[in-house]
């Protein structure tokens, strides 16, 4: 007997049970919609089974099981055991532990554990108070710009620039940069404000912030250059002229 289908109480594989289970996830979207309106992400919480109602049940491997419940929006939740036995949940009350089990959920689990990727928000609360540094704020900033959360991961790399993080100033500096502009970050380019974060990076001795200062001197005196205009205040005789080495 196939054991890679979903089944019904008799263990038998029914057309109508999977139409069925996928009415329940879906709700009433189209597949396309659902596959527009989804949050990829899921809470993930290792050794963990879920408690709640089952919306369907399928013996797959982890990484295709959690695929099942990441496409369909209605999805709440899925567990996964070490016997591939998937299941997918409309809803989820609460979770318990299962050594080799695998849990993701579209919201936190009540009264649990924290998952392993809690939230941005919720890291950023943390670090504000135990990253003195920004090393681990910078590296918030960009976990929450690659998942879309443009306020924590302002709000992240500009703490991190004021505790004195190089990295995190060198990079809203290219935000600036009308050579690496980046216009989903900041309302305009600005070469005075990458040049002086250049300027000051290569003093206290970032030499990638010196080789970018220099190419940036270099592309203001070319007359050829297609950024002419954008260095029409740029304070070449401030970042430009003399040497970083006193």
């Amino acid at each position: 007997m196939p054991t890679n289908g979903f089944r019904n109480r008799s263990g038998l594989p029914t057309l109508a049970l999977i139409m069925a289970a996928a009415m329940l996830i879906l709700g009433n979207q189209s597949p396309a919609t659902a596959q527009s309106t989804r949050a990829d992400e899921l809470f993930n919480y290792p050794d963990t089974i879920l408690d709640g109602l089952p919306s369907a049940q399928v013996s797959t491997p982890l990484e295709e099981c959690l695929k099942l419940c990441q496409q369909r929006s209605g999805c709440a939740g899925v567990s996964h055991t070490a016997k591939n036995e998937c299941r997918l949940y409309a809803t989820v009350n609460g979770g318990k532990r299962d050594a080799g089990s695998t849990a993701q959920t579209r919201s936190l689990i009540p009264n649990y554990s924290d998952p392993t990727n809690p939230p941005l928000a919720a890291r950023l609360e943390k670090l504000k108070s135990t990253d003195s540094d920004g090393h681990e704020l910078f590296a918030l900033s960009k976990d929450a710009f690659e998942r879309g959360n443009r306020d924590v991961g302002m709000q992240a790399i500009y703490l991190a620039t004021q505790r004195g993080n190089q990295d995190a100033k060198l990079e809203i500096a290219r935000w600036y940069d009308p050579r690496t502009f980046a216009q989903d970050r900041v309302d305009a380019a600005d070469a005075n404000k990458a040049g002086r974060s250049y300027f000051e990076l290569a003093l206290e001795g970032n030499s990638q912030a010196q080789t970018l200062l220099v190419s940036l001197c270099q592309d203001a005196a070319d007359s050829n250059s297609s950024r002419t205009t954008a260095y029409g205040g740029f304070l070449r005789t401030t970042y430009c002229e003399g040497s970083i080495n006193p």
